[in-house]
């Protein structure tokens, strides 16, 4: 029960009236709270939407295609908030690197891309075809998430809005695919002279054409990117092949994915090991039609490091195909916890993939190297907590210096004798 005590509440939220030491103590605190209690940067941001149409790397049952996208999310993911990797801008956004996207083909008129897609063969549906558009609207999402341009009105941006995209189609109507018709992908991307390919299929076979294509990839000095595990070669336990191509070669990054918060995704286990991480769960990029669509899985999670290939590629042409794969796992952010065998090396981190000195190693778990020190994009949370730790003491330090002057004014500066000096305002 509230006790109403000379204007207060005892008991309560409140305990005495405001006086005027109390005002000044209120305005110079406020700043002070508002500071301790601020993320840090890029901490807001918008999660997948379920009214944003899903992509799918096959058409809809019912036959068509993928949902247009015809609206947009005002603010930044979490995954770009997560990576980071717009600092890493001032230093790269992938000028002059092609990425090629082997997948359901790459929508040339989406606004971030348009200007910038290079239209390809069409190796699914027969020769002469091309691939600028995009029914299953996979391929598009991938290419968005490496390499879309910032657009007015909303926060999403891919990772090197600088680069190229190659666009491959090589999966069917159904959204399946073959080694060898990935091989031809592989092939057709070199010829375009492709530095980065991003293959987001997890095939349940390989071929010796397959590996042949991929080990020449890497003598051009190109890297392949695709995803350690899928939806559907991994739905199945009883029937799971127990590899995914092309991950499972060793020249290929296979990557694994990351839950909002950047933990790992453990909804399937890799039928890979991966080499690193990166978001894949609960994504907002961009697809046919003008606004942007929702996906999850390790397929797409490849368009985050295709485009931080892409960045490293900018800022040192250089890099042979071996070494560019390296510095991905290198830079990469370590999280012990999660595992190896859940995450590899870690977490991608663009930034630090960038601007991180030549060369950046120490023995992974399981033959990667991995960075050293987690870079400030993943220790943001960290110093922000440390920030909140170091106001709160310095405005209780503060708060208590403005009650001591007050107890000081009303006695005089008189030393005070105990309890019973203390006056009828004590508590």
């Amino acid at each position: 029960m509230l006790r109403r005590r000379r204007g207060g509440v005892e008991g309560g939220v409140v305990g005495r009236p405001v006086t005027r030491q109390g005002r000044g103590v209120g305005l110079v605190l406020l700043p002070v709270l508002l500071l301790s209690t601020a993320g840090a940067p890029g901490a807001v941001a918008a999660d997948a939407d379920d009214s944003l149409p899903a992509v799918s790397a096959a058409v809809p049952r019912g036959g068509g295609c993928v949902t247009p996208a015809r609206r947009s999310l005002a603010g930044a993911p979490w995954a770009q908030a997560y990576l980071g990797y717009t600092r890493a801008w001032e230093r790269s956004r992938g000028e002059g690197v092609t990425i090629a996207v082997l997948d359901t083909g790459v929508d040339s008129d989406a606004p971030a891309l348009k200007g910038r897609v290079v239209v390809g063969p069409d190796l699914a549906g027969g020769a002469g075809r091309e691939s600028g558009a995009d029914c299953a609207g996979r391929g598009t999402f991938v290419a968005g998430l490496a390499g879309a341009a910032p657009l007015k009105g909303t926060g999403f941006a891919g990772v090197a809005p600088g680069a190229r995209i190659l666009s491959v189609r090589v999966t069917g109507d159904d959204g399946t695919a073959s080694a060898d018709r990935v091989a031809a992908g592989v092939r057709a991307a070199l010829a375009r002279k492709a530095r980065v390919i991003a293959v987001p299929l997890a095939l349940p076979r390989g071929s010796r054409a397959l590996t042949a294509a991929v080990r020449a990839a890497v003598d051009q000095g190109s890297v392949v990117v695709a995803p350690a595990y899928a939806p559907a070669a991994a739905g199945d336990p009883e029937t799971a092949a127990p590899a995914a191509y092309p991950a499972a070669l060793p020249e290929v990054v296979a990557v694994a994915a990351l839950a909002p918060g950047g933990v790992p995704d453990r909804t399937l286990p890799p039928l890979t090991a991966p080499d690193v991480a990166a978001p894949g769960t609960a994504l907002v990029g961009v697809g046919p039609g003008r606004g942007q669509l929702t996906g999850s899985g390790a397929d797409l999670a490849t368009g985050f490091v295709a485009g931080a290939a892409a960045l490293v590629v900018t800022a040192r042409p250089q890099v042979t195909g071996p070494e560019l794969a390296d510095r991905l796992t290198a830079t990469a952010y370590r999280m012990p916890a999660a595992g190896p065998g859940l995450v590899g090396a870690g977490s991608v981190d663009p930034v630090a993939a960038v601007t991180a000195p030549w060369p950046a190693r120490a023995a992974a778990p399981h033959g990667r190297a991995v960075s050293v020190t987690a870079p400030a994009a993943h220790t943001a949370r960290g110093t922000a907590l440390a920030l909140t730790v170091a106001v709160a003491g310095a405005a209780g330090a503060l708060l208590l210096g403005v009650f001591t002057v007050s107890r000081g004014r009303r006695r005089g500066w008189r030393a005070g004798t105990g309890a019973a000096d203390a006056g009828p305002d004590a508590w």
